[in-house]
């Protein structure tokens, strides 16, 4: 009995790994990129189904190659995300202390220009590293942005490359009713 069980999991085990890593089969203009992977008429497929069509096509260097492309995608989105809103803390920060001071600084004349001194010497720094986050928010989303289209367009150019290695279009010759009458008519 555990042998019989031993061997039916197996079985199971077996034919779950081989429908994983099954390369399924699409027309040319029908595969497409959505996200990091592959889809089929419009339907995404997963991981494992996408570096098996790649490694059909171009071997363990495309996969290679896409995976590395992903990474530069993956790597855009977090810089531009993480970079934008560091530079609209920064940026906050920065005229939050700015404004402070400035204000600070007018009821600190009347005691002298020593007051206003101590004011901004308080202030200062928090005016620069708000000055500092922005700036350096900018140079991080705009870098993602960068990486995001490099990424992008290098999956797509190769998404189009396993498009083109598909099934070719099915052509059929038909005859019967038409737009103009009667006849034959291709259709691909």
């Amino acid at each position: 009995m555990k042998k019989t069980l031993f061997l039916m999991l197996a079985l199971l085990w077996g034919i779950s790994a081989m429908a994983q890593y099954a390369v399924p089969q699409w027309n040319q203009g029908d595969l497409k990129k959505k996200g990091a992977v592959l889809a089929i008429q419009g339907e995404k497929l997963d991981q494992a189904a996408t570096e098996a069509i790649l490694l059909q096509v171009g071997g363990p260097e495309m996969v290679d190659s896409w995976n590395k492309y992903r990474q530069e995608r993956g790597w855009g989105i977090g810089l531009t995300a993480g970079g934008f809103t560091l530079a609209a803390a920064g940026f906050c920060f920065g005229s939050v202390y700015l404004v402070g001071g400035i204000f600070a600084s007018m009821f600190a004349a009347i005691g002298g220009q020593e007051a206003v001194d101590n004011v901004w010497s308080e202030l200062g720094p928090m005016v620069q590293a708000g000055t500092i986050g922005f700036f350096t928010g900018l140079a991080a989303g705009t870098t993602g942005i960068v990486l995001l289209c490099i990424g992008n367009s290098n999956l797509r150019k190769m998404a189009q490359t396993c498009d083109a290695a598909g099934l070719p279009p099915s052509v059929e010759v038909t005859f019967g009713p038409t737009p103009s009458g009667v006849g034959f008519a291709l259709r691909f």
